[in-house]
């Protein structure tokens, strides 16, 4: 503090001492200013001659080396700039696409949940054209490959994945948002109605080996007795199981959306040629049509398609001309419907649907001399209904549904023969855990042989054992099917399916059968089922598959034949 104020007090004294000096040369600054003034012209001039004197190149140079390098910087800089905006405006048009791609995904699935919910078990990939509304799924989803000819099913995601895996599963998706955004750029197909149609398929080709004999060496249902001295087996391939498709939407008609779809295959036909052998080529043949209108809880369909009471199947590659375990409890046979479907939401994404339809079946291996079917010939058409229970909790694609359903039909025979046809079934999805789904159905019913029953007969005629006079009867029958599918990758599943078809003895046991066949004494088959489908890419398809059939005639042993089928298919 001392020092502070000495500081100070010397500093005070010393700036008087300063001002009082500068009072006193105040004159002599002044008149020497005033000379200097007097001499500035005269050195101004000089001043301004060497100021203006160019530089030297030396001194030139380098500027203008720094003018160019800026000049450059600022052009790249430019050209840089250009090409960000260019992608910044093509990266925002790409985002637009794919969330447009994706708002049109979740009104799919929001629509297909509050109709149907997502595909259920038996859908070879799990999706359904977004040309083709939820009810549609309900009519296709009996044939696992009848997807295939509607839409491109996606396989599901496991929640166990490794990070690579589910990479490459995004990658994938991504390579279907940019095909799906290409398609915009596509020719489309034109229609007289000029509404909307899209075209898809499945080339399917089937190498088989069968081990034992079967009543159809391409699609086997049945194994047949031996014969000695014979062939026990048979090998080939086939590509008459491929498929086309073609799905159209119609205008809005009173609030409802009008559809249509139909597939076909190369089935149709004799399987064998004018000297007996299995022939190669197809002839066209529908696999099933739909056309209908579809409101938002409200579904009116009309159609040749599947059993309404029967709507799951298997999933296999390698019988798609025919659902899989046909014969073997798959009550699958397509037939002439008209359909009324309501939906009842509960709460959330749980919901009932109650169906009710009239079905004219067909009349499997009947030949008589009336002209029409029994089923035609009764005057009546069957009358079939279904309610099942549905839960699509958090918009997962494997839902629990379970359901049942009866049936009941009238059949006239030649010689005033009636026979009342009627069946009960029960039918279950359940997913288990995080990678295992359980699906299956169930039935019990008399004279269902239209439908894929009771070994394909309605009814047996012959002679009353007690009185020897004629009696007929219908066929009394039971049988199902269940499926287990696990889910190992995003690429990669693997089902095992057993099914089986018995009718009962007592069927036998009241008649004397005259001049039996196969299929008359045809009393029991059941299949077994193992199969992988390995799908790289959405669009190809590696299924090899294992089939073990059995059938037992009402007297003696079973007929075995094992069934090795590899199956490669391209999907379009």
């Amino acid at each position: 503090m001392n020092r502070t104020s000495e500081t100070r007090t010397t500093g005070g004294q010393a700036a008087t001492c300063c001002v009082s000096r500068s009072r006193r040369r105040a004159p002599y600054v002044l008149t020497g200013l005033f000379f200097a003034s007097l001499l500035l012209p005269a050195f101004s001039g000089r001043l301004f001659a060497q100021t203006t004197t160019p530089p030297v190149a030396s001194s030139n140079t380098p500027a203008a080396e720094n003018a160019q390098h800026l000049a450059d910087m600022e052009k790249r800089l430019n050209e840089v700039t250009d090409a960000l905006t260019q992608t910044q405006q093509t990266l925002q048009q790409s985002l637009l696409e794919i969330q447009r791609l994706r708002a049109q995904l979740d009104a799919l699935r929001a629509e297909q949940t509050k109709l149907h919910g997502t595909a259920p078990e038996g859908t070879v990939a799990g999706s359904v054209p977004e040309s083709v509304p939820g009810n549609v799924q309900g009519s296709i989803e009996k044939t696992p490959e009848s997807v295939v000819a509607t839409g491109q099913p996606q396989p599901a995601v496991s929640s166990s994945g490794s990070t690579s895996e589910d990479i490459d599963a995004l990658r994938e998706q991504v390579g279907i948002l940019q095909a799906e955004v290409k398609q915009h750029d596509q020719i489309k197909v034109e229609t007289a109605s000029k509404y909307r149609l899209r075209v898809t398929g499945l080339a399917l080709f089937n190498a088989f080996s069968n081990a034992g004999v079967v009543d159809n060496v391409q699609l086997p249902t049945l194994a047949m007795p031996r014969i000695a001295g014979a062939s026990h087996g048979s090998l080939g391939g086939t590509v008459r199981q491929s498929l086309i498709g073609v799905e159209a939407t119609g205008p809005t008609i009173n609030g409802a959306r009008s559809y249509a779809a139909l597939s076909v295959d190369f089935f149709g036909g004799s399987s064998s040629n004018t000297y007996g052998y299995n022939s190669t080529t197809g002839v066209v043949r529908l696999r099933y049509a739909q056309m209908g209108l579809d409101w938002d809880k409200t579904t009116v369909q009309v159609g040749y398609t599947e059993p309404l009471i029967s709507p799951l199947s298997p999933t296999s590659y390698a019988t798609v001309a025919q659902p899989a375990l046909s014969g073997s409890g798959n009550l699958w046979e397509w037939s002439p419907q008209l359909r009324v479907e309501q939906r009842v939401p509960i709460s959330g994404q749980r919901g009932l649907a109650l169906e009710a339809g009239l079905i004219s079946p067909q009349s499997i291996g009947y030949t008589a001399t009336q002209l029409d079917t029994p089923s035609e010939a009764s005057r009546r058409p069957g009358v079939e209904g279904r309610v099942s229970y549905r839960s699509n909790l958090g918009g997962s694609d494997r839902p629990f549904a379970i359901g049942v359903g009866a049936y009941t039909a009238s059949q006239f025979y030649d010689g005033d023969i009636h026979v009342h046809s009627w069946a009960v079934t029960g039918d279950w999805q359940i997913p288990l855990y995080k990678w295992f789904d359980l699906t299956g159905e169930a039935y019990r019913g008399r004279a269902l042989g239209g439908l894929g029953g009771g070994g394909y007969k309605d009814m047996l005629s012959g002679t009353d054992p007690v009185t020897g006079l004629p009696k007929s009867e219908g066929v009394e029958t039971a049988g199902g099917w269940s499926q287990l599918k696990i889910h190992f990758l995003p690429t990669l599943e693997a089902n095992a399916a057993y099914g089986l078809d018995d009718t009962f003895t007592s069927n036998f046991d009241n008649l004397i059968l005259m001049n039996p066949t196969n299929a008359q004494v045809g009393a029991r088959n059941s299949s077994v089922i193992g199969n992988l489908v390995f799908r790289p890419k959405s669009s190809l398809i590696f299924s090899p598959e294992y089939r073990r059939l059995q059938s037992w005639r009402y007297m003696g042993p079973a007929n075995i034949a094992n069934i090795f089928t590899l199956s490669v298919g391209y999907q379009f």
